[in-house]
C-alpha cells in the first residue's frame, strides 16, 4: 500500500498542472476507493486475528476438558457464536472490498 500511496503523491504533483484539471476528480476518486479498500483490509486482518484468539481459547479449552468431561452441543455452539460472528464481519469486509 505504501508504494500505491508514493504513485498517488507523484501523480498529484503531475495533475496540478491546469492542462489537468478534468483528471483530478477521477483521480481523486480511484485514491478515496484505494484508501477505503486499504482500511477494509486492515479492518479485515483485526478480525480475524481476534477470531484466532477465540478459536484457539475454545481449542484449548476443550483439550483440557478432553474425555473427563462431556459439553453439550449447546454449550460449544454458544462458546463458537462470538467466533463465527467476527469471521461474519470480516468476510462482509472482504466481501465489499472485492
Amino acid at each position: 500500500m505504501t508504494r500505491l500511496h508514493e504513485a498517488f503523491a507523484a501523480l498529484q504533483e503531475q495533475l496540478a498542472n491546469k492542462d489537468q484539471a478534468k483528471v483530478r476528480e477521477p483521480a481523486a476518486r480511484v485514491a478515496h476507493l484505494c484508501h477505503d479498500i486499504e482500511q477494509a483490509v486492515v479492518e479485515s486482518i483485526c478480525h480475524l486475528a481476534h477470531g484466532q484468539l477465540g478459536l484457539q481459547s475454545v481449542i484449548d479449552l476443550l483439550a483440557c476438558l478432553g474425555d473427563d468431561v462431556r459439553l453439550p452441543s449447546s454449550r460449544i455452539k454458544e462458546l463458537l457464536e462470538p467466533l463465527d460472528k467476527r469471521m461474519g464481519e470480516s468476510l462482509t469486509l472482504l466481501a465489499r472490498v472485492l
